[in-house]
């Protein structure tokens, strides 16, 4: 009993951890929350200005990762082979490309720094970088 009571308390205690993502923006930018539609927008390129007018860089992750595997499921609400074949169809027909994909949570924090209009994702478990703030997902 008191083995399966606690394989139930890990199983769940580790999907409230994997259920987190957390959006980072350049620290330039002054948005301090955004909702999950707006950022979707910013994602699919159907809004390329921040308010302001600063130009919007996404960064993605890789599809490897457990932060883009939340990220495609609570914010845009799609597969990853929905969001490929949506970029296939962008590039040949507006030639817009994807994101780019980055294989880790360092490695966004640094390119989102790079660039001032940058946004991006990282794990729930990312503590902080030179460069990049976190800002509050809204829930609408």
């Amino acid at each position: 009993m008191k083995t399966l009571i606690l394989a139930t308390f890990l199983f769940f205690s580790h999907l409230v951890n994997a259920q987190d993502i957390i959006i980072i923006v350049n620290e330039k930018n002054p948005l301090s929350e955004i909702t999950p539609v707006k950022l979707a927008h910013y994602y699919f390129k159907e809004n390329r200005q921040w308010p302001g007018g600063m130009p919007v860089r996404f960064f993605d992750q890789k599809d490897e990762t457990e932060a883009r595997r939340i990220f495609l499921e609570k914010i845009l609400k799609k597969t990853s082979r929905e969001v490929e074949l949506f970029w296939i169809g962008q590039k040949l027909y507006t030639g817009n490309r994807a994101p780019l994909q980055l294989g880790s949570d360092s490695m966004m924090a640094t390119m989102v720094a790079r660039f001032p209009g940058a946004v991006g994702y990282v794990s729930a478990a990312f503590t902080g970088a030179p460069g990049v703030k976190k800002i509050e997902l809204d829930k609408e």
